[in-house]
């Protein structure tokens, strides 16, 4: 018994990650969040569709389209009923089988006689009576469609909609089976629908809103919908689709069957009776929310009309007479419209723009070809058992297998597992998910295979620990993987560098006079947080000198925006300091200890300089070597006697034009007779765009400009106005630039004056 439990403690103890991301990946699948509905639906399904390049084995239908040539001769939408009238009776005479509208009419027709007269003012009174005792286009719509086969269509909302006076449209004729289906339906709010005349006179009345995907697309549409407040589904409606009602008169039957497969479930299909069919009734398979999945095909400009070319039928020619009645005759016409303006263009998985009554189209092509897509109500179960039994599989054999061995099975089953789904779309319309359990048996598989590796490479690790206590983490990393590095050398590149240094720390120092440990702590709250920020930005940390920090970009890893990242450190640095001043003030009054704010100077060099394994055969380490570094630590020292927070050498401002910057002097730092242009860097490019930051920047320069040019009475001018921008830069306009305005007007300087200032402390 006890060599059993033990034989299952190793076996659980190697294993126990991959059971819980099994459990995880078990449980993701049955929640069926928007990444496995974009697996499935969106990537999968997709495919399917485009790679079986479906058509039609007959067209049933043909669109009257309102298209942009139809608004320029017959003038903008919405147009009078009275022509709409026209065109259904047009369509009548031309055989059309079923006329649907995948449009709304809510409001009257404005261009009724009478509603025409109400809004013209300055009509003679008797012209005006005439125009009212006229019929209305309304009423004249009414007529005509009361006595043809036409359904108008509806559009759902989410919302209720408010002031509603005309009650909801009637229910048509439901029956359910197996239980009563409706609380499965989508559920919306409220309906837009069409004025009361037009609604009574209609023979039938569909819904015509199409919810997409979260990306857009349409993939499904609801073959029927309710309508009305959430809770107790008897308060509410339910309409079918614009395309379910059209099959309704199209064959001849007064109302739709709702079946489930059993009382638990949910719906399976929707069915009518038909006078047409030789079965004598339409099944019609749906979802469990009776949601049907469309089998899209492309675009087919040929069952396009122009809504001109019917409306004004009688003036065509004969021969275009007789092509639209073949095309017309004994077909569906839906009317609708594929004009950018009017707003009802559709994405699809074979189309990134089709018009919205072509997709109604296409939905009402495929009923009648009963060419279903079939989703199995027990689809998600057969996915869910598959990735739990090949889960299972995976953790039970590929720790005790070389992941070569494994792999050979894995692979095979995958290509398997897709085939087959595959397979069934094209064989038996039937949609099953290869996709998603093939990616979570990846993941599990990955993992698997990782933790395998991950043992192995336990004593690799501790060696590289060992290395690590004596050489920089990018140096053990290049020995790891080419221990032929191990000699001394470098190469030239050009890089940035950036030095930090705390101002006035022998204060701070004091402070901490009896807790030098305090001092150490406080000194790696600080260093923590800065490193963090340089590392984050692609830089390598070179080493620390007490409270100062070294650090360069562009090596040991190339970085093509070396210079902006390690001034969008110096930024991020300046701005973390004031939070670590805040927490460093609580932990100063906790400890009962004097509070000094940490102050910082930060210098930003780019240049030329020699990077590589420096030192003696005994011991090196990374480092970098040249006259850009010892000018980038000389600037940062500098921040100081300018009474600025950091400021970047001249190449490194060439490479950040879109950042606020200033020029601060042309300057021989101590030690280099050559002089340079320093800069002061105020903020990022949303500073650059700050209309104050570009008012000062062009008083500063032309202060600087003129300084340099001995005209002192207008850099004093200029020094003036640098002072009223920016009062808390005071060292630079009242310790630096003053001071040498009042000396030169006293004492002008010598012809020879070149403008340089020559350091005298580092």
């Amino acid at each position: 018994m006890g060599k059993i439990v033990r034989r299952l403690w190793k076996f659980a103890s190697v294993r126990w990650l991959a059971f819980v991301v099994l459990g995880g990946i078990v449980a993701i699948r049955i929640a069926d969040p928007s990444a496995t509905k974009i697996l499935r639906e969106n990537i999968w399904f997709d495919q399917f569709q485009k790679v079986d390049n479906y058509v039609p084995p007959e067209r049933h239908t043909v669109i009257v389209d309102i298209d942009e040539e139809s608004l320029q001769e017959l003038g903008q939408w919405p147009w009078s009923r009275y022509d709409l009238a026209v065109m259904v009776q047009v369509l009548g005479q031309l055989g059309a089988r079923v006329v649907g509208f995948d449009i709304t009419f809510p409001e009257k027709d404005k261009l009724s006689p009478a509603e025409w007269a109400t809004t013209n003012q300055n009509l003679p009174p008797e012209m005006v009576a005439q125009l009212k005792g006229m019929p209305s286009n309304d009423q004249i719509f009414a007529s005509v469609i009361g006595q043809s086969p036409v359904v108008l269509g509806g559009a759902a909302f989410y919302r209720e909609i408010e002031n509603r006076e005309q009650p909801l449209p009637a229910e048509p004729r439901l029956g359910y089976r197996n239980g009563n289906g409706k609380a499965w339906l989508p559920l919306y709010r409220d309906l837009v629908y069409n004025t009361e005349v037009l609604q009574q006179a209609t023979p039938g009345f569909g819904v015509f809103s199409i919810d997409p995907s979260s990306d857009g697309v349409v993939r499904r549409v609801p073959a029927m919908i309710r309508v009305g407040p959430p809770g107790d589904y008897k308060e509410q409606n339910v309409y079918p689709a614009l395309t379910l009602e059209m099959l309704r008169l199209g064959h001849g039957e007064k109302g739709f069957i709702v079946e489930k497969a059993n009382e638990a479930s949910g719906i399976s299909r929707i069915k009518m009776r038909s006078k047409v069919n030789e079965s004598g009734e339409v099944v019609i398979p749906t979802d469990e929310h009776g949601i049907l999945w469309v089998r899209f095909s492309e675009h087919e400009p040929d069952i396009f009309i122009s809504a001109k070319d019917i409306i004004k039928a009688g003036e065509l020619p004969p021969e275009r007479q007789q092509e639209l009645f073949r095309k017309i005759q004994g077909k569906y016409v839906m009317i609708g419209t594929s004009a950018e303006g009017l707003k009802d263009i559709r994405a699809t998985p074979l189309e990134g723009a089709m018009p919205g009554v072509e997709v109604h189209s296409q939905v009402l092509d495929m009923v009648e070809n009963q060419a279903f897509l079939i989703r199995p109500s027990i689809a998600n179960a057969i996915e869910l058992a598959i990735i739990l039994f090949a889960g299972i599989v995976l953790i039970s054999f590929v720790p005790r297998l070389s992941a070569m061995t494994t792999a050979l099975f894995f692979v095979p089953f995958c290509l398997i597992l897709m085939g087959a789904s595959y397979y069934l779309f094209i064989e038996e319309s039937i949609l099953i998910d290869g996709l998603t359990p093939v990616a979570a048996l990846f993941i599990l598989f990955v993992l698997l295979v990782y933790q395998k590796y991950a043992r192995e490479q336990e004593q690799k690790k501790q060696v590289r620990g060992a290395f690590s206590q004596y050489l920089s983490p990018a140096l053990v990393e290049q020995l790891a993987e080419d221990p032929t590095k191990l000699t001394l050398g470098g190469e030239t590149k050009s890089m940035s560098f950036l030095f930090c240094d705390i101002r006035g720390f022998t204060p701070i120092s004091e402070s901490f006079k009896g807790d030098p440990q305090g001092l150490t702590r406080l000194i790696n709250k600080f260093l923590t947080p800065m490193t963090d920020i340089i590392m984050g930005n692609h830089g390598t940390i070179d080493k620390y000198m007490g409270d100062c920090i070294m650090a360069f970009w562009n090596a040991p890893l190339d970085d093509p925006d070396h210079a902006r990242h390690a001034c969008e450190s110096c930024l991020m640095m300046q701005a973390d300091l004031i939070e670590l001043n805040k927490r460093l003030e609580v932990d100063a009054k906790e400890d009962g200890r004097p509070f000094i704010p940490i102050k910082i100077g930060i210098g930003v060099n780019t240049g030329e300089c020699v990077v590589g394994n420096m030192g003696s055969e005994q011991r090196f380490d990374y480092s970098v070597l040249g006259d850009a570094v010892n000018l980038g630590a000389r600037i940062e020292g500098q921040s100081k006697s300018y009474g600025v927070q950091n400021v970047i050498g001249e190449l490194t401002a060439n490479e950040v034009r879109d950042y606020a910057i200033l020029e601060l002097d042309l300057i021989a730092v101590k030690g280099k007779d050559e002089a340079v242009r320093i800069f002061t860097m105020l903020g990022g490019p949303e500073m650059a765009q700050d209309p104050a930051y570009q008012a000062l920047y062009k008083e500063t320069d032309e202060m600087i400009r003129a300084y340099r040019e001995r005209r002192f009475e207008d850099s004093q001018r200029h020094l003036d106005k640098c002072r009223e921008m920016r009062p808390d830069m005071s060292v630079l306009w009242d310790d630096i630039y003053q001071a040498r305005l009042d000396e030169y007007k006293e004492n002008p300087p010598p012809e020879e004056w070149d403008g340089v200032y020559r350091a005298t402390s580092k």
